[in-house]
C-alpha cells in the first residue's frame, strides 16, 4: 500500500462529485477517457517511465476521496510506480474502441483509488491505443489536455525539464475555502441569490417517465463556421460562436418544454490564476445562465440577452456550483439536480494534435458519448467559429427518434436565424416541438414518496422513524427534532444528507440515497424506507 502523505480539504467541486457517487455507486457516470492512436514503433517501457513521471508531477493523479470528521478530505499518497496496463486487442482500430469503452466503464474506489488508470492496447507490433481513464474528482476536460501533453512529450525526450508547478491542486483547494470564510465570495453570492430568485426546473416532455440509468442517446451535431460568423456579425458587439450556440439551444429548449424561463449551465475553467493553468485537477465550475424568454424575443434579441447574461455570469463566476447549491436552498427533488438541469458545454480542451516522434505517429482518438449526466446536453468544440458535437438525451427518457430531431431543431433554427436573425422565437423551426403535444407527453418522475399528513403527533411511532430521529439529532447538532421537519429547513445539507445514509448503513438500515438528498420529513422517509 502507497504511504499517505498529506490529508487536506477537498475543494467544493470533489465533494460535490464524492455526494454524486454515493447516490449512483459503482457506476462510471463521473469517469472521463481520453486515448490516442499510436503508429510506429513503441517503447512501452519508455512510455510507462513517462506516465510515473506525470504521476509524480502532479499529487492530484496519487490522491484519494475519503470521509473523515464528518467532512470529506483528500488523501494525497507518496510517488510510486503507476502501472500502464497491456494488453492485445484483435480486431483492428473498431475493437479497440470497443474495448476502450468497457475499460472506461469499470467504476472507481474514490476512497481507495487510484484515480487514474492507463492502458496500453496492442493491434499490431507497430499499432497501438493509449487510453487513459480518470475519475472527473481529480481532473477536468483542460487537465486532459495537460495530462497527455505531458506524458507524450516526456516519451519523447526523458530528459526534458518541464516548467515547475509553484502550486498543487490541494493548494487550489485551501485557497478556495479562504475565499469563502474571508467573506470575499459575499458579494457574488448575492448577486446569485438575486439573479436565481423563483427559478423553475426544466422539464422536457419524455418518451417515458422514470430515469434509472444513465444510459445515452448521442447525435452528431455540425453547425458550419459560416452560419456563425454571419450572426456574430449581425449580432451585438462582443457575441461569440458559444454566445451564438446558447441562443439557438435555449430557443430549442424553451419551444420544447413550453417554458419561457430557463437556467442553462454552462461550464467555465474556473483558472483564474496563471498558476492553475499548468495544472491538472477539478477547476472547472458550472455558471448557471438564466434566460427570460417571455414575450416571443426575436432571435437577435435573444442573442443579445445571451450576451448580456453571459458577461454578467463571467463578472461573477468565483462562487463554486455546490456553494450556491447549499447557499441558495432551492426546492429539492428527489432524482432531480438542483439548479441546473440542462448544460451547454463548449470545449477548447487541448488535446495532442497529429505528430510524429521519433517515427512514432501520434493522433486523438474520439470515443463514443455513453451516459448522460443530465435530461439533455449540448457538448459541442468550437474552431474558428465552426461547431462540432454532440447532442446527448438521456436513453431512459428519450427514443433515439427524439434526439435526432432534438438535434434537428438545432439546426434548423440557425439556419433560420441567419436568413432572418429577427424572426420570433414561436416562428422558428422547431421539429422536436412540434413532434408530440405537450399535453400528450409524460414529465420526467422522481421516485415517489409517500407524503405525511401536516400536523399530528410529531414523536416518533415506528421504529425507522425512531431511528431516523436520532441520527438526525445527532448529525444536525440539535437537541431535538420531530417527525414532521424538513431536514435541509431544519439545517441540513447534502452532505449532512449523505451522513445520514452511512451512519444508518452502519446501523443495518439502507435509506434510499435519491430520497435524501431531496426534500423529505422524517415521517416521508420511514415511510419510503
Amino acid at each position: 500500500m502507497t504511504e499517505d502523505l498529506y490529508v487536506l480539504p477537498a475543494s467544493f467541486g470533489q465533494k460535490r462529485l464524492w455526494l454524486l457517487e454515493q447516490v449512483q455507486p459503482d457506476t462510471p457516470l463521473y469517469t472521463m477517457a481520453a486515448a490516442l492512436h499510436l503508429r510506429g514503433p513503441l517503447d512501452a517501457a519508455a512510455l510507462n517511465r513517462a506516465l510515473t513521471a506525470v504521476v509524480e508531477r502532479h499529487e492530484v493523479l496519487r490522491t484519494v476521496l475519503r470521509l473523515e470528521g464528518g467532512d470529506v478530505v483528500q488523501v494525497v499518497r507518496a510517488p510510486g510506480p503507476v502501472a500502464l496496463e497491456e494488453s492485445t486487442v484483435d480486431g483492428g482500430l473498431v475493437a479497440a474502441v470497443a474495448r476502450a469503452e468497457e475499460l472506461a466503464a469499470i467504476p472507481f474506489d474514490l476512497a481507495e483509488g487510484p484515480l487514474l488508470r492507463c492502458h496500453l492496447l496492442r493491434l499490431s507490433a507497430e499499432e497501438h491505443v493509449l487510453l487513459n481513464v480518470v475519475h472527473h474528482a481529480v481532473a477536468d476536460g483542460w487537465s486532459m489536455g495537460v495530462l497527455l501533453n505531458e506524458l507524450i512529450g516526456l516519451y519523447a525526450d526523458p530528459a526534458a525539464e518541464l516548467p515547475e508547478l509553484t502550486v498543487q491542486y490541494a493548494d487550489y483547494s485551501v485557497w478556495q475555502q479562504e475565499q469563502l470564510d474571508s467573506g470575499e465570495l459575499n458579494g457574488q453570492v448575492e448577486h446569485w441569490r438575486e439573479e436565481l430568485d423563483g427559478v423553475q426546473e426544466l422539464r422536457l416532455p419524455a418518451d417515458r417517465a422514470a430515469r434509472t440509468t444513465s444510459g445515452a442517446h448521442a447525435v452528431p451535431v455540425k453547425v458550419p463556421a459560416a452560419m456563425v460568423r454571419q450572426l456574430r456579425l449581425v449580432g451585438p458587439n462582443g457575441v461569440t460562436a458559444s454566445m451564438v450556440a446558447m441562443a439557438a439551444y435555449a430557443a430549442m429548449l424553451s419551444r420544447w418544454s413550453r417554458q419561457t424561463d430557463l437556467v442553462v449551465g454552462i461550464p467555465v475553467a474556473g483558472r483564474t490564476e496563471v498558476e492553475l493553468e499548468p495544472l491538472v485537477g477539478f477547476f472547472v465550475n458550472t455558471l448557471p445562465i438564466r434566460l427570460d424568454l417571455s414575450g416571443d424575443p426575436t432571435f437577435l434579441d435573444l442573442l443579445t440577452q445571451v450576451r448580456d447574461r453571459s458577461l454578467t455570469a463571467y463578472g461573477n463566476a468565483d462562487v463554486p456550483f455546490e456553494l450556491l447549491v447549499e447557499e441558495l436552498k432551492p426546492d429539492r427533488r428527489a432524482g432531480r439536480l438542483p439548479l441546473v438541469q440542462t448544460m451547454l458545454a463548449i470545449n477548447n480542451t487541448s488535446l495532442p494534435r497529429a505528430t510524429g516522434i521519433q517515427g512514432l505517429a501520434v493522433e486523438p482518438l474520439p470515443l463514443p458519448t455513453t451516459s448522460a449526466h443530465f435530461d439533455i446536453t449540448a457538448d459541442l468544440a468550437e474552431h474558428q467559429d465552426a461547431l462540432t458535437g454532440t447532442l446527448t438525451l438521456s436513453a431512459d427518457l428519450f427514443t433515439e427518434d427524439s434526439a435526432a430531431l432534438a438535434a434537428k431543431s438545432l439546426t434548423a433554427i440557425l439556419r433560420t436565424a441567419v436568413t432572418s436573425p429577427s424572426t420570433r422565437l414561436a416562428d422558428l423551426p422547431c421539429p422536436i416541438a412540434d413532434a408530440r403535444p405537450l399535453e400528450d407527453a409524460p414529465l420526467p418522475e422522481a421516485p415517489p414518496v409517500q407524503q405525511a399528513a401536516e400536523g399530528g403527533d410529531p414523536s416518533p411511532r415506528t421504529p425507522a422513524e425512531l431511528l431516523l430521529t436520532r441520527l438526525w439529532s445527532e448529525i444536525l447538532e440539535v437537541d431535538a427534532v420531530n417527525v414532521h421537519q424538513e431536514f435541509y429547513a431544519s439545517g441540513g445539507n447534502s452532505l449532512r444528507a449523505v451522513r445520514v445514509v452511512m451512519r444508518a448503513r452502519e446501523m443495518g438500515v439502507e435509506l434510499p440515497v435519491e430520497l435524501v438528498l431531496g426534500e423529505h420529513t422524517i415521517r416521508q422517509l420511514a415511510a419510503a424506507t
